[in-house]
């Protein structure tokens, strides 16, 4: 596969009311971006028009954003019964006369809701120029969506930030609205798509960045990695964006941009030059801090589907992505923890030595099984780190439970892999692991979700840099726009590491994060599997790529 070019078809521009430091601010941000990222034009929409006012802020949009081609300008729209909008004739002959090719609700934040009784007159006029209509999931669910498409079946409707939960309903239902399409910035499911294309085809993919918030680099990943042919990597990067534009009714103006090949890229490290060709990393050392696995040909866990979730579908797309290893823990044991949830994971480290490496897990809610699992799988050294879970079991990390385990780390220099999140019992906070690592200073308690949010990634930071025995572990579906580069320079690269939590999230876009980070290489290759192998105290002998075993 040959260099992807991208159009960005979820990307917010302008000044807006809170601005993280380390995102974009000016367009030359955004310009710089696209560069390196091989994003050859974003469609927009301004950040006045979705928090001050919707027609000052999409004419400020116009203004902003000139003539040049590598935006594509997206009008904020709201019904126009209070007045503050152009009835819907108007107001959409306008859009189509300026070469506006694509309109955005907000219906929670806006206030209107999706009634037919209050947009259904401006979703009428929208379906008839087949003028795309885009929606975050945060305003409207997927059920909502899908109600919406149907009502509208001519109309283009664009879900943006559907997450990888929701596979049971998407399955059943995509069939009956051909219309709905999917933005991809959180489309991060394992394997998810390969087995949505099975389903529904390509063409119903948006590629997506969530600009200024998200990472691009992670966001462009599924495309790249995921097992599909080249045809649907291109319709996804930028090929069903453009057909979308293209399919508008009535616009002059502003013309469709015509895609073009992506650079060259001379000053690419070489981590950057093989994940922009879609190329596993397997000439690197690659090892992923935070896994997980259920039984042998399982598809789903708990509450959500949950693809190709055993040791063999762990391994395949580790080998997709160039990951040489991992330590992973089972579904069951962060659930009920008996022998069996850790003798599966057992079995995949003794399946595949040297890929797979256990963490233990232990259920302090059984007296008599959490002593008998300590002494069987802990204390004969067949696990590598301990895997507390509290959001399920409510047993806070502080609870003296955790003594037997935590000091068995301590005395190995071990892993301690905590969940953070939850609330009262079930929480485990940046705070509880700052509480308790004075007591166990050689064990290495490791904050996963660490870029669940900004304030999480903050009180980590402020937790390592008063203990170093507290790292932040990265994974999760947000991505955060900056978050490696901001927490390589708060606390050092020492402390942060790479991982997936796959076989949930598909390991790509994890991988993508650090990979396209603006960090120094040795800096990016610590976080990327060094550290958790130093933690592991693995030879540097013994640290070898895929490519090599």
């Amino acid at each position: 596969m040959s260099n992807l070019t991208f159009v960005d078809a979820n990307c917010m521009i302008g000044t807006r009311a809170y601005r993280h430091p380390s995102s974009p601010e000016t367009l030359q941000d955004y310009l710089r971006d696209f560069e390196y990222y091989d994003i050859q034009a974003a469609l927009v929409w301004h950040a006045y028009a979705q928090e001050y006012s919707q027609d000052y802020g999409n004419r400020f949009l116009l203004r902003e954003i000139g003539d040049d081609p590598q935006f594509i300008p997206q009008w904020v729209l709201v019904p126009h019964w209070a007045g503050d909008m152009a009835p819907p004739e108007e107001l959409v002959a306008e859009m189509l006369s300026l070469g506006v090719r694509a309109a955005r609700i907000f219906p929670k934040s806006h206030g209107f809701g999706v009634s037919p009784e209050v947009v259904g007159r401006l979703l009428d006029e929208l379906q008839q120029h087949r003028v795309p209509l885009f929606v975050d999931v945060s305003e409207l669910d997927l059920a909502g969506a899908i109600a919406l498409a149907k009502q509208y079946p001519e109309l283009p409707v664009v879900l943006c930030g559907e997450s990888w939960g929701n596979d049971r309903v998407i399955f059943a239902r995509l069939h009956e609205v051909p219309n709905l399409h999917l933005e991809t910035w959180a489309f991060q499911g394992h394997r998810h798509y390969e087995r949505f294309i099975a389903a529904f085809g390509s063409e119903r993919l948006l590629f997506g960045t969530g600009l200024p918030f998200r990472s691009p680099g992670a966001a462009r990943m599924m495309t790249c990695y995921e097992q599909i042919s080249d045809q649907d990597r291109r319709n996804i990067a930028a090929g069903n964006l453009l057909r979308l534009l293209r399919g508008v009714q009535g616009a002059s103006g502003r013309q469709v941009p015509e895609l073009q090949p992506a650079p060259d890229h001379p000053d690419d490290d070489p981590i950057v030059a093989t994940v922009r060709a879609g190329q596993p990393l397997s000439n690197e050392f690659i090892f992923d801090a935070h896994s997980h696995l259920a039984h042998p040909g399982c598809m789903g866990v708990d509450s959500c589907a949950l693809a190709y979730n055993d040791a063999d579908g762990l391994v395949g797309t580790m080998d997709r992505c160039g990951i040489v290893s991992t330590v992973c823990s089972s579904w069951s044991g962060i659930t009920y923890a008996a022998p069996d949830a850790n003798d599966m994971t057992l079995d995949g480290a003794a399946r595949y030595p040297g890929r797979i490496y256990a963490y233990g897990c232990l259920n302090p809610n059984y007296p008599r099984m959490f002593q008998e699992e300590f002494d069987r799988i802990f204390a004969t050294g067949r696990v590598v780190g301990y895997k507390p879970y509290p959001p399920r079991q409510a047993r806070a990390l502080t609870d003296p439970v955790h003594r037997l385990p935590l000091s068995w780390c301590n005395e190995r220099g071990a892993p301690v892999l905590c969940h953070v999140g939850g609330g009262g019992n079930r929480c485990v906070s940046p705070e509880d692991a700052a509480a308790v690592a004075p007591e166990y200073p050689n064990a290495r308690f490791l904050i996963a979700h660490t870029g669940s949010s900004w304030d999480i990634a903050e009180r980590v930071a402020k937790a390592a840099k008063a203990h170093r025995n507290i790292c932040g572990e990265i994974t999760y579906t947000m991505i955060l726009y900056g978050l490696i580069e901001w927490f390589v320079a708060e606390v050092g690269p020492e402390q942060l590491l790479f991982g997936t939590d796959c076989v949930m999230r598909d390991a790509a876009p994890q991988l993508g994060w650090v990979a396209w980070a603006r960090i120094p290489l040795e800096a990016k290759r610590k976080v990327l599997g060094h550290n958790i192998a130093d933690f592991l105290r693995i030879p540097l002998e013994a640290r070898r790529p895929l490519a090599q075993l």
